[in-house]
């Protein structure tokens, strides 16, 4: 518990110290399966390699609305290591978003139930516009002409991650370097700012075959609204779980998948609530996933195989 108390209050300070800053990762509604995106200590912190592709299409109705695809996976690497990929691609009207992010983890035991994982990761954007898409009143506009419209953006990011086999706390900062490049010099200034990721869950068991999952996720953003969500999800057998969340001025989130042996899929959709959704039919997101089991329980040594009757004698 003490433990516990200490993480809150350091992402609380955490949270006021870094409390102007932004960035431009879109929102998910399944996050619980995405971690590794924005919090570098969730690698390696299963006792499978979860390896999953996600889809989500924003804003239905509304033409070049975001797209996002990505596919991610992280191991145990021995007992204190971890290490994790994401990938992944986002289109929005004329602007195009590709890259990743490498992830290195270190676990240490803090009790019998808990753990705490530090992770950093290295983390690179390439930014592109779409000359064919952008309309002038001048086909020969110098703008257009002059400037680089692609751009090449390394960054990294920092996550600590408390957890056990119920409970996950993290908390993450993304954008660490916090590059001042300007990604539209034919517009407006866009550039990319720090952002601070603060998330939990836990499971409650109901009975035999039946788990309730609370979790909630926030997202502090530079001259934009604090974003928070909150979700239950009922989870029935181990296999099929249904769920319910609200973000705040922004959806109400549905969602629904199963898990078949080592097998995962999953849906979300989101009912807009802002001011679009006269116009919007909602969001759809997806996620397919695939977990390959890892033995992560300490070995033990030819040795002591060998020799049990002497190592018992000497405990």
């Amino acid at each position: 518990m003490k433990v516990i108390l200490k993480f809150i209050a350091l992402a609380l300070f955490l949270l006021v110290a870094f409390g102007s800053l932004a960035q431009q990762i879109p929102l998910k509604s399944l996050y619980l399966y995405n971690r590794l995106s924005y919090n570098p200590a969730e690698a390696g912190t299963r006792d499978y390699i979860p390896v999953y592709l996600s889809a989500r299409r924003q804003w239905i109705g509304i033409e070049d609305a975001p797209e996002i695809q990505d596919v991610s996976l992280h191991a145990p690497i021995g007992s204190k290591l971890g290490v994790g990929i994401q990938l992944y691609n986002e289109t929005t009207g004329v602007t195009d978003r590709t890259g990743g992010n490498l992830a290195f983890s270190y676990r240490i035991k803090t009790s019998q139930k808990g753990n705490l994982s530090f992770g950093l990761s290295a983390m690179f954007t390439q930014y592109s516009f779409d000359r064919e898409k952008i309309v002038t009143q001048n086909p020969n506009d110098q703008a257009l002409i002059n400037n680089n419209l692609s751009y090449f953006i390394p960054d990294a990011s920092f996550g600590l991650n408390y957890y056990g086999e119920k409970f996950r706390l993290g908390l993450s900062a993304v954008n660490l370097i916090e590059t001042q490049k300007d990604l539209s010099s034919i517009a407006v200034g866009n550039t990319l700012d720090r952002v601070l990721y603060l998330d939990g869950s836990t499971t409650i068991s109901l009975g035999k075959k039946v788990e309730l999952i609370p979790s909630i996720f926030t997202r502090y953003m530079f001259q934009a609204p604090f974003v928070y969500e909150g979700n239950l999800r009922l989870k029935l057998a181990k296999t099929l779980w249904l769920g319910a969340g609200y973000r705040s001025q922004d959806a109400i989130v549905a969602e629904a998948g199963i898990t078949f042996k080592n097998f995962v899929v999953g849906y979300a959709y989101d009912y807009t609530l802002s001011e679009i959704s006269s116009v919007s039919n909602g969001t759809h997101e997806v996620i397919v996933g695939y977990q390959i089991n890892v033995d992560t329980s300490p070995k033990t040594s030819a040795w002591k195989r060998r020799n049990r009757i002497y190592t018992n004698e000497r405990k």
